[in-house]
């Protein structure tokens, strides 16, 4: 079954970068036109364009054929943005509105395309008649509705949950979910299918780098927990958000590839940070073990996506499916991660308030307890006559009567109050009386 499994992968990545009907040439110094380029020796293309950055410039060739049928030639990149085509030594328009660099021609004579980019040569060709390159691009929409639909339901049930359970973590796994979709958005092309500008692509390629590397150490921090379990790992986290930020502010400024290049070299360094961290916190809890292998997939992503492709490298020949599909399991594997985490904290946070209640309780008798032996101290403390006439004051006598009653004087009476006042720390009449009623009911 495995080796099954394995044939058809092979097959299916061979037949999608083998166009057999497609052939290249690689422009070295950049300084070939189309009138000199037809005598050059055109190899077939039989593997992926993919090289690091430099200032060749790539040719493809369609040869003519006997066909009536039009044809669209594809380059399923977004760094493709400097391609020009060539009929009859004439420039040929692009079509627009599409997602990708497209073109549509008969073949009657041989077709022509130079292509360069400002980063690295990433150059996913395909050639397909009409209404097959057509039927495709609309099969190819629809799946992305239905990615771009099941991701926006998570994000609202994300979004739901942090106004449920009011815990911070399902905020930051919306704003992940959100830049890493965004992401996905403009590697598909979405922007240039509405006729943006590639200065505006990449201006928010750029805001979403910044976008991506602080969602990230945002929900890490608050998934992890680590400003209980590791507070210094949080420093050096924020420490390579800033890092970032400014590298996409010196690239702004420099438009240096070095350092974009180094910029994406930071990014994969934080998600790898972040990957880590939460093995080294692999025991304490399920659902950090969900969050490690559903960070192994963008780790692995972003090592081919963010570094080796800019190195002219790719390990795992990723493109727009298999991004989305690892990326689809892992917003799934991240949202059980949340859920499990909430389930875990309630149930914590249930143990807690009991043992909260029970100590609570026991706070309370104890203090109980103590005033009461105080307050027994406290009247222990008055003479005869004092606790003779606190008895009085109780039961609501004026001093005058007090004083007729146990057959002293008015001054006197008053001297025996001002004394149990300061004795019982009290201020008024109706405290001695609610002492009274504490002593009543405490030895009733």
């Amino acid at each position: 079954m495995k080796f099954k499994l394995l044939l058809i992968t092979f097959f299916f990545t061979f037949f999608s970068y083998a166009q057999s009907e497609i052939y290249f040439y690689k422009d070295v110094e950049s300084n070939l036109s189309i009138e000199n380029i037809k005598d050059k020796e055109f190899k077939d293309q039989t593997k992926l364009v993919l090289d690091k950055h430099s200032n060749a410039s790539y040719w493809f060739k369609i040869p003519k054929t006997d066909s009536n049928e039009s044809y669209i030639f594809r380059i399923k990149s977004i760094r493709a943005g400097n391609a020009i085509a060539y009929k009859n030594s004439k420039e040929f328009p692009a079509l627009k509105n599409q997602r990708y660099i497209s073109f549509k021609f008969k073949r009657d004579a041989p077709f022509y395309i130079k292509v360069s980019s400002k980063f690295s040569a990433y150059f996913p060709v395909e050639l397909k008649k009409e209404e097959v390159s057509i039927y495709n691009e609309k099969l190819q929409i629809f799946i992305n509705g239905l990615y771009y639909g099941a991701a926006f339901l998570v994000i609202i049930f994300s979004i739901n949950y942090y106004y449920f359970f009011k815990d911070i973590a399902f905020l930051h796994h919306t704003y992940l979910l959100i830049s890493l979709v965004f992401t996905l958005v403009i590697s598909d092309g979405i922007f240039y299918f509405f006729n943006a500008e590639e200065k505006s692509v990449e201006s928010l390629i750029l805001i979403n780098y910044i976008l991506l590397s602080f969602c990230t150490y945002k929900f890490t921090n608050s998934f992890l927990q680590l400003d209980i379990y590791l507070p210094r790992i949080k420093k050096v986290l924020k420490g390579l958000v800033g890092l970032v930020f400014l590298f996409v502010l010196l690239f702004i400024i420099t438009k240096n590839i070095e350092l974009y290049i180094f910029l994406n070299v930071l990014i994969f360094i934080l998600l790898f940070t972040c990957w880590f961290l939460s093995i080294y916190l692999f025991k304490s809890n399920h659902h950090t073990k969900l969050f490690a292998f559903g960070y192994a997939i963008i780790l692995f992503s972003g090592l081919d996506f963010f570094v080796l492709r800019n190195l002219g490298i790719s390990l795992f020949q990723s493109n727009s499916i298999n991004l989305k599909i690892g990326g689809f399991i892992q917003i799934l594997i991240l949202s059980f991660a949340v859920l499990f985490r909430e389930k875990s904290l309630r149930k914590d946070n249930f143990y807690m308030k009991n043992e909260i209640l029970i100590f609570s309780k026991e706070v309370k008798t104890l203090t109980e307890q103590k005033s009461k032996k105080s307050l027994n101290l406290n009247i222990e403390n008055l003479s005869l006559r004092e606790r003779e006439v606190f008895s009085l004051i109780a039961v609501g006598k004026s001093n005058k009567q007090i004083a007729s009653e146990v057959n002293i004087s008015i001054n006197t009476v008053k001297f025996h109050v001002k004394n149990i006042y300061e004795k019982l720390n009290i201020k008024s009449r109706k405290e001695v009386k609610t002492i009274e009623e504490t002593i009543k009911t405490t030895f009733n």
